[in-house]
């Protein structure tokens, strides 16, 4: 198997071989709402669209938990990688996977209980109930096959392999793509068939993944020991996937009550906001891929101790993130509308009036969002999980403020400006920790060379005793010591 030590060469070389790789995956793994999206409206219809579309944040909050936990795992065992301890490394994998198993179950079951509540609470309208229904029962049964893909997904890209995984979503999309014509053209499934697709395309990459691991000569198999349970090592990656499951969570949460309050607009502002969702999420997978390839490179440093290395590191992806913000910024503003005419078609003039505006707000603040991506991923890397939570409930409370008071008093604008909001709200506590974590970084390297600076000297005086010989300290004549042993009894 390819796994990379982020610990020598180049920092922006390894970020960037890293990233481009995670981009492609990522591009692939938005296809599989793409595809559904694109497909259910050229083929069934705006209302089937607009009823899939409206289930998209309750769907996220769900899977999203599942994923965020996955990464949060993943993040001691790329600590452990990079410690050069094989045999935690192993540890953590087998455990953690038993741990994902069983939360999946626990998410399936309560999920597919609580579904109808769910779907009234987020107010869906009456007609298209039915088709958000059919949709997200569907999705939601295969939240097991969402959740060991992204462990093993991440698994990978914590010893530095995010090449394998990309090659597991591109046939993963590309099946869920001929799945998708086949169950919705040419079957009476409609909506079903576009979930069904999506569930087992991703089963498919789960298998890839499996085969890889475990035919790959890995790190996480090439020994095999006596398992167990550890509780300190439970403790360990808990602390690490619940607060990472709880921020992807919270951030789906707060957009579900700006869907909620979409909702309430009608249907041209659901296929508007669905729409807008797809092309922006699209446009922020760069940056998002190279804050994500900053969690594998500080974790893998911090565990070497290689603190200059993570700041020298850091400075050069904030630089690479901060050009690319510019450069797809106007690219929104230019062609924002012929992007979202992909999905709706030319002629729903308001429909692409409404997604080019939501488009514009989002891409002049992509700048924040590429320093949240980078730093908050950074702090991820070295395990700070405290920043985690808190920029999630700063995040979680522009949203909620934008679903009660923006949306009713501004209309659409006020969904569109939401989530750069949250952005910022996000970025408060994450500079403020990143900036006190430099300084600590910087005090334990001056303390570091100090003893450095302290073992070389006695060192060198006892080099230099060695080749004084007898005469030197340790190794007088008998003579000399004599005399003064004389010389201090005289006095």
């Amino acid at each position: 198997m390819r796994e990379t030590n982020m610990t020598v060469g180049k920092p922006w070389r390894l970020i960037v071989a890293f990233a481009v790789p995670l981009l492609l995956g990522n591009l692939f793994q938005q296809f599989y709402s793409m595809a559904d999206a694109f497909l259910i409206s050229r083929f069934l219809g705006v209302d089937p669209f607009a009823g899939v579309s409206s289930t998209s944040s309750l769907s996220h909050i769900i899977i999203g938990f599942a994923s965020g936990m996955t990464a949060g795992f993943a993040i001691p065992l790329a600590q452990a990688y990079g410690a050069g301890d094989r045999l935690l490394v192993r540890r953590l994998y087998r455990q953690n996977l038993l741990v994902s198993l069983g939360v999946a179950l626990l998410l399936t079951v309560g999920s597919l209980l609580l579904v109808d509540r769910l779907l009234v609470w987020i107010r869906v309208p009456a007609g298209l109930m039915g088709y958000a229904r059919r949709y997200l029962v569907i999705i939601l049964m295969g939240i097991t096959g969402s959740m060991l893909f992204n462990y093993f997904a991440n698994t990978l890209r914590s010893l530095g392999d995010s090449k394998s995984p990309v090659t597991y979503l591109t046939a993963a999309s590309l099946a869920n793509i001929a799945l998708d014509i086949l169950l919705i053209r040419f079957t009476p499934l409609g909506v079903a068939g576009a979930a069904l697709a999506t569930v087992l395309s991703q089963w498919l990459s789960v298998a890839l993944c499996v085969r890889r691991i475990y035919r790959g000569g890995s790190v996480l198999t090439e020994a095999r020991e006596t398992f167990a349970f550890d509780g300190k090592l439970l403790r360990q990656s808990l602390g690490m996937g619940f607060p990472m499951a709880f921020q992807s969570s919270v951030i789906s949460l707060g957009v579900l009550l700006i869907q909620s309050a979409t909702n309430s607009m009608g249907t041209q502002a659901i296929a508007a906001y669905a729409a807008s969702q797809q092309i922006d999420g699209i446009a922020v997978e760069p940056l998002r891929s190279l804050g994500f390839a900053m969690t594998t490179f500080v974790a893998q440093n911090y565990g070497a101790g290689a603190y200059g290395r993570i700041k020298q590191g850091m400075r050069q992806c904030v630089g690479i993130t901060l050009g690319m913000s510019v450069a797809l910024g106007l690219v929104m503003l230019f062609f924002g509308r012929a992007f979202a005419a992909i999905f709706v078609g030319w002629g729903q003039t308001e429909i692409l009036s409404l997604s080019h505006q939501f488009l514009m707000v989002h891409g002049a603040l992509y700048a924040v969002l590429a320093l949240l991506f980078d730093w908050r991923y950074g702090l991820q890397g070295m395990g700070n999980t405290k920043v985690v939570v808190a920029g999630s409930l700063m995040e979680l409370l522009m949203r909620a403020v934008s679903a009660f008071w923006l949306v009713p008093a501004l209309g659409f604008f006020g969904a569109c400006i939401e989530t750069p909001l949250s952005w910022i709200g996000a970025l408060l506590p994450v500079v403020i920790v990143w900036v006190r974590t430099v300084r600590r970084m910087d005090m334990e390297n001056r303390m570091g060379k100090e003893i450095t600076e302290r073992e070389s000297v006695n060192m060198t005086m006892r080099e230099r005793s060695s080749r004084a010989g007898l005469g030197g300290i340790n190794g007088e004549s008998t003579k000399r010591q004599g005399q003064r042993k004389a010389g201090a009894e005289r006095w």
